[in-house]
């Protein structure tokens, strides 16, 4: 699974903070870009135990003070749901709907 550059930076932006492990709107809202640079790379379903791992590494580089469960509970959650919001996104691309949401 290769992410480009823009991906990468938007797994920075949104990790960055020491809030983005909450659940909060501004996080959110960078999780969710984060989420679509994923599909704009793959147009498919991640493998998910590699972003999983992604993710916990960042954190701990970004965050080392985090505790190791926190860090795996975060990940996990988070991980599912970009699996859920990519399925979604599979889901109205095989049925050629996608393009009544967002331009591809």
């Amino acid at each position: 699974m290769i992410w480009s550059r823009e991906t990468e930076d938007a797994l920075h932006r949104w990790l960055a903070p020491s809030t983005s492990y909450k659940r909060h709107p501004i996080d959110d809202a960078r999780y969710f870009l984060f989420i679509g640079h994923v599909w704009r790379d793959c147009h498919s379903l991640w493998d998910e135990g590699v972003a999983r791992d992604r993710i916990k590494h960042k954190a701990k580089e970004l965050h080392p003070e985090w505790d190791v469960d926190l860090i795996e509970k975060f990940a996990e959650e988070r991980r599912s749901k970009g699996t859920e919001i990519l399925d979604f996104l599979c889901a109205l691309k095989d049925e050629g709907k996608l393009n009544e949401l967002i331009s591809v």
